[in-house]
Parts: C-alpha cells; sequence; structure tokens
C-alpha cells in the first residue's frame, strides 16, 4: 500500500516514469507550453489597457486614442481566445491518448500476471486500476497541469508589472503570499491522507459491488438481499465520511485563500487610493491596471490550490497504476524461450511438490506419466490435490520442487504460450464472454471458418440447440452466458476445445448438476472430444471414469493407488470406499 507521504525525489520517480508514455507526443506537448505561455502574455495585455483608457478617458484625450486601445484590445482577445481553444484541445486529445496508453498497458500487464495476483486481489479493486486511477491521470494531465504551468507563468510575469507600476504598492501586495504558501504547507499534508483513506475505501466499495452483481445468483439463493444492501449502504456512507473530510478540507484551504485574496486587494485599494492623493506619477488609470494584475497574481495560487487536489489524486492513481506494472509475473513469459514443438501428448510428472503456501504442501512427491492418447482419471475427496495436478500441467503455477515434462521436455524450458496453446481445459463452471456463440466457440482460434465452427458444434452436440435459437450462431449469451443452461454452456465449451484441436485435455468432469438428458450428450461429445487425444479427467462421480485406462487416487497430495475401476473397486482403499460412499448416497435418494 503506498505511503501517505512522498518525498520529493519520490514524486520526480512517479513524474519520469510517466513521462515515458508522454514522449510520444512530445511535439503536441510542446505546442501546448509555448501556447500556454502565449495565453499568460495575451492575459497580461488586458490589465494595462483598462488603465490606458481610463487615464486617456480622465485627460479628456481624442476619441483617436481610446478607439485605438479598443482595438488593441479586441484583438488580444480574439488572439487569446483562439490560443485558448487550440490549447484546451490539444491538451484533452493528447490527454485522452495518454490515458488510453497507459490503460492499455495497464491491461497488457494484467493478461501476463499469473492466477496468484488475481487470488490474492479483488476483482474490483483491478478493475479500479484501469477506470478510476486512468481518470484522475487523465484531469492531472488535461487539467491540473495546465493550470499550474499557466498560473505559475502568469504570476511571474504579474509580479514584473506590479513592481513596474509601483514597487512601494507590490511591496505590499506580495506581503500576502507567503501567507497563501503558509495555508497550502498546513492543509497539503492532510488533504494527502484523507485523499488516500477516501481512495482506498472507494475501491472497497467498488470491488464489494463488483463481487456482489457478478454473484446475484449466490445472492438471491441464500436471500441476503437485505444484508448485502446494509453491508453496501455502511461501505457508501464511509465513502461519504471520507469524501466529506476531503471536500472539508478543500474547501477551507480555498476559502482561507480567497480570504487572504480579498485582504491583498483591499490593501492595495487604499494604499493606491493615498498614493493617487498624495503621488502626482501615480494615476486613477495605474490604480485599475495594478488592481487588475493583483487579481491575476491572486487568483492563479488560489487555482494552484484547486489543482492541487487533482494533482495529489494524479500522482496517487500513477503511484498505484506503477505498482501493477511493477509486479512480476508468477510465471514469467519469456518471448526469448523456444516454442514448444507440436505436441504427441506424453505427460511425465517427475516427482513434483507444490505449496500454494509456504510451509503447506498441497501436493507431496507425485510421480506418475500418462502416454499419447491414454486416458487417466483423477479422484479423491475435495483439496486432495486433484485440481492442483490440472494447475500445474497448464502452468499456472511451477512446481515447488520436481519437473513437469511433456514428450520429454521440461514444460519450463519453453514458452509458456506455446505449451498452453496445445492444451485444450474444460472446467466444471465454463465462463462464456458477452458477445454472440459463434465469437465464443472461436475464441481459440479466431481465423476459423464458418464450417468449422459448425462442424465442432455439432461433434459437441450443440449444433441443434444453437440453430433452434432465434439468431442461430449470431445470438448474444449474455455475460458469462447467463442466458444459456449450464448444459448448453458445457457443449458450447466443448466446442470450443475442439476447435482449437490441443494433443492434450484436461476435463473437469461436470455432469453431476444435469438432467439426464443433458448429462448424456455431454458424455457423447466427451467421448468424441477425447478420441486420439490424451486425457486428464477430474473424475466426481465414479461411474463416469469405468473406461479410463488408469485412476489415480488421490489422498493429502500424495497418489495412494492406481488402477483401473474393475482392480480398484476389489481390493480394499479409499477408491472403493468413495465408490461405495456414492453408491449408498445414490440410492437413498
Amino acid at each position: 500500500m503506498p505511503r501517505s507521504k512522498h518525498s520529493r525525489a519520490e514524486i520526480l520517480t512517479i513524474l519520469r516514469r510517466a513521462s515515458v508514455y508522454l514522449k510520444p507526443y512530445t511535439r503536441g506537448l510542446v505546442i501546448v507550453f509555448f501556447l500556454i505561455l502565449a495565453v499568460s502574455a495575451l492575459s497580461l495585455v488586458f490589465p494595462r489597457l483598462v488603465g490606458k483608457i481610463v487615464d486617456d478617458t480622465s485627460h479628456l484625450n481624442g476619441w483617436r486614442q481610446i478607439e485605438f486601445l479598443l482595438v488593441m484590445y479586441a484583438g488580444a482577445l480574439i488572439l487569446r481566445t483562439f490560443a485558448l481553444l487550440v490549447r484546451n484541445h490539444l491538451m484533452q486529445t493528447t490527454g485522452m491518448k495518454v490515458t488510453c496508453d497507459l490503460r492499455i498497458a495497464i491491461f497488457s500487464h494484467l493478461q501476463k500476471l499469473s492466477l496468484k495476483f488475481y487470488e490474492e486481489r479483488q476483482t474490483g479493486r483491478v478493475v479500479a486500476r484501469v477506470t478510476e486511477d486512468g481518470t484522475s491521470i487523465y484531469q492531472l494531465v488535461t487539467g491540473a497541469s495546465v493550470s499550474l504551468i499557466g498560473d505559475l507563468t502568469t504570476a511571474l510575469g504579474v509580479l514584473v508589472f506590479l513592481f513596474y507600476l509601483n514597487w512601494k504598492l507590490a511591496l505590499i501586495s506580495v506581503f500576502i503570499i507567503p501567507l497563501f504558501l503558509f495555508n497550502y504547507k498546513w492543509h497539503r499534508r492532510r488533504m494527502r491522507m484523507e485523499s488516500r483513506r477516501h481512495m482506498r475505501n472507494w475501491i472497497r466499495v467498488v470491488g464489494f459491488l463488483n463481487e456482489r452483481i457478478a454473484n446475484n445468483r449466490v445472492v438471491r439463493a441464500f436471500a441476503t438481499e437485505a444484508a448485502e444492501e446494509d453491508a453496501f449502504r455502511f461501505g457508501i456512507k464511509a465513502d461519504y465520511d471520507n469524501w466529506n473530510r476531503v471536500q472539508w478540507r478543500n474547501t477551507l484551504l480555498l476559502a482561507v485563500a480567497e480570504f487572504l485574496s480579498g485582504i491583498g486587494q483591499l490593501l492595495a485599494l487604499g494604499f493606491g487610493a493615498w498614493l493617487i492623493i498624495h503621488d502626482h506619477n501615480f494615476t486613477t488609470g495605474d490604480l485599475f491596471a495594478f488592481l487588475g494584475f493583483l487579481g491575476m497574481l491572486y487568483t492563479p495560487i488560489v487555482r494552484v490550490f484547486e489543482a492541487n487536489v487533482a494533482i495529489q489524486r494524479g500522482l496517487t492513481a500513477m503511484e498505484k497504476i506503477f505498482a501493477i506494472l511493477d509486479t512480476r509475473p508468477h510465471i514469467p513469459e519469456n518471448d526469448a524461450l523456444p516454442e514448444f514443438p507440436r505436441m504427441k501428448g506424453r505427460v511425465e510428472f517427475r516427482d513434483v511438490s507444490f505449496g500454494y503456501r509456504l510451509g503447506q504442501a498441497t501436493l507431496d512427491h507425485v510421480t506418475f506419466n500418462v502416454e499419447p492418447g491414454e486416458m487417466i482419471a483423477l479422484v479423491g475427496a475435495s483439496g486432495a490435490g486433484k485440481s492442483t495436478i490440472i494447475t500445474l500441467l497448464a502452468r499456472f503455477y511451477d512446481p515447488s520442487s520436481g519437473q513437469i515434462a511433456i514428450d520429454g521436455l521440461p514444460i519450463i524450458d519453453y514458452n509458456v504460450q506455446s505449451v498452453r496453446r496445445q492444451i485444450g481445459i474444460v472446467m466444471q463452471d465454463n465462463i462464456l464472454f458477452s458477445g454472440t456463440i459463434r465469437d465464443n466457440i472461436r475464441y481459440g482460434r479466431p481465423e476459423a471458418t464458418k464450417a468449422e465452427i459448425i462442424a465442432a458444434a455439432q461433434t459437441a452436440n450443440a449444433h441443434e440447440f444453437i440453430t433452434q435459437l432465434r439468431q442461430g450462431y449470431e445470438s448474444r449469451v449474455g455475460e458469462r452466458g447467463v442466458s444459456l443452461s449450464g448444459g448448453q454452456r458445457q457443449r458450447i465449451a466443448i466446442a470450443r476445445v475442439l476447435l482449437k484441436d490441443p494433443r492434450i485435455l484436461i476435463l473437469d468432469e461436470a455432469t453431476s448438476a444435469l438432467d439426464s438428458q443433458s448429462e448424456k450428450l455431454i458424455q457423447d461429445a466427451t467421448e468424441k472430444l477425447m478420441r486420439n487425444r490424451t486425457a486428464i479427467v477430474i473424475a466426481h462421480r465414479l461411474s463416469t471414469v469405468v473406461n479410463a485406462n488408469r485412476i489415480l487416487v488421490i489422498e493429502k497430495g500424495r497418489i495412494v493407488d492406481v488402477g483401473r475401476h474393475a482392480e480398484l473397486l476389489g481390493r480394499p482403499g479409499l477408491y472403493r470406499d468413495l465408490y461405495q460412499l456414492q453408491f449408498a448416497e445414490r440410492a437413498a435418494a
């Protein structure tokens, strides 16, 4: 978690890293910088022209002189408006391009991070890095930075004119500036701490909201809507309290700054009036010009304080984004490693041990092999280590010790993507993406033809129900495939893997919650899918693995028995106990 206070060196480091994303737009930013200077310079013209017009009017000078000054005023106004228009447009487009580049960089990096990263973080918090923090950076680039540079430039120019007009009056006026700085420093640290607290709480609220919406069926199934509403209301109330503290701090800072600005104007007005009476070199027009310049001095200082909130939020957002970008993948996707050759399908686990947490072994010295075209089943109680075996084979994690090889080649020596592309996975809860059925089937092979997609669906026993939908293969499935039944989603997932045409299959058998007709269709599709492929199946119902070439019985991370169904059933052991337990449960049902 980021600290509540950054040193100057840390801020410079954050800005230096951010400059990498600004570099492609250097030319546009240089133009913007000069336009900022132009706007500031043109703004300085107006108070001086007003003073000249007042003096010429009071001295009853000819209208031609006043007319000339009014034309100059109008010309400066037109030029300043044009410069503002171009500056703001360039800044906004550049800011959005930088924000888009950052969001793409984050998303691209998120694709490389391993399951361990996501298992340790709430989805909403990860999403907030792309959305909330991206918006904060856009506001920093387009608003706060322009305001800061423009207002500081204007303030320096104003100071020059103030001392040019009357150095005594200028000294009295700038006496207020240290009070502005004291006010700013007093509130800055507290504002940053409160802003961080607000952002942390808001990310928690977003994470809670994302999680509850994604799992709305569970909430409804347990009838906990009221409790969830209370929890969300509590989070929103805490967010309001945090937001209120941030806004109160900002409001207090601005109110004091406005008060100090008024005091400065009052002192200038009083002493300026005295000068007009006692110093004939200081005119009414000079006082008008001085007060105009003074407003241009204090107002930018107030705006600098307003920009402070966006700057603090932007720096915090960049720090959080860089924390994501600095996270190293648990499984590095090294493009320098060679591509894995076309697999034949021989799988070997060589004395493999693994634990998700240090000191807690999930797998303990597991050794087995699967020959090409062979089907093996993994059987055991929940938490025995079955899912961990297929997780390691797909290289979502690497073993703590031992080695996993395919066709005699250690998979750790090859590019991880080239390994996964040749492994097909059908999980118990298959997720479909919002989009069409066609898009979901060809997810692993975007270039697949219409005929290939239909052929895969036919083999997966999905073509018939797809063609009965109003839009057929162009029917939209909804987020996570909610518009389809469980059996339909399973068959779409099988078609997706069939189209990928992997040499090794990983199947988390999931027909126990389906009706008998859907179960038969899926079992038939699964048998077609496994033909001539190496298959590793996690068996939830032992009746579905009767035909497995071998069954590995897993207990507490170890292989405690191996054999075919009849062999294991014919001798005492865990397999027979599990089988008898399931048979008794089925009979009781």
